[in-house]
């Protein structure tokens, strides 16, 4: 107990001990304070950066969203189906009531013929209605014709 007195009463060139360690304290912390506020300033000006690229991203998402709106107009959808793929409305006469579908199933519908077995390659379709070049037909492999790479 008495090393902790003297603590109190022990002097370095006419001040107390306690005292010079309570100033370094209080400096100290002083110090901290403004290092801090210097960091909370940075923090507060990348935040204010931050909202502003959000607020930027959200305008462009909400222009997007009435981009995709315009383009999902059933309307243009409608044109551009007659226009490139030749599709057109339904005309009243080929629709079906509910009562009339059992008697449709009954007068169209025919056995499945199973694929013939041959060595020809299926045909590529004439005409693509997606793309603009036309397809080119792959080649038929005959049993008399050898095809490159392979040996007799």
């Amino acid at each position: 107990m008495n090393g902790f007195l003297r603590l109190f009463e022990q002097r370095i060139r006419g001040i107390r001990l306690i005292e010079l360690i309570g100033f370094v304290l209080v400096f100290g912390m002083i110090f901290w304070v403004c290092l801090s506020k210097a960091r909370e300033g940075e923090d507060v000006k990348r935040m204010n950066d931050l909202d502003r690229q959000i607020a930027e991203q959200q305008d462009a998402v909400g222009s997007l969203k009435i981009k995709v709106a315009q383009l999902e107009r059933p309307a243009r959808l409608e044109a551009l189906a007659v226009t490139y793929l030749g599709m057109k409305p339904v005309e009243p006469a080929h629709e079906a009531s509910l009562e009339n579908l059992s008697e449709i199933s009954h007068t169209t519908s025919r056995p499945v013929q199973a694929p013939s077995a041959s060595l020809t390659t299926p045909q590529a379709p004439a005409q693509d209605f997606i793309s603009t070049t036309p397809q080119k037909q792959a080649p038929q492999a005959s049993q008399g014709v050898a095809i490159a790479g392979s040996h007799p």
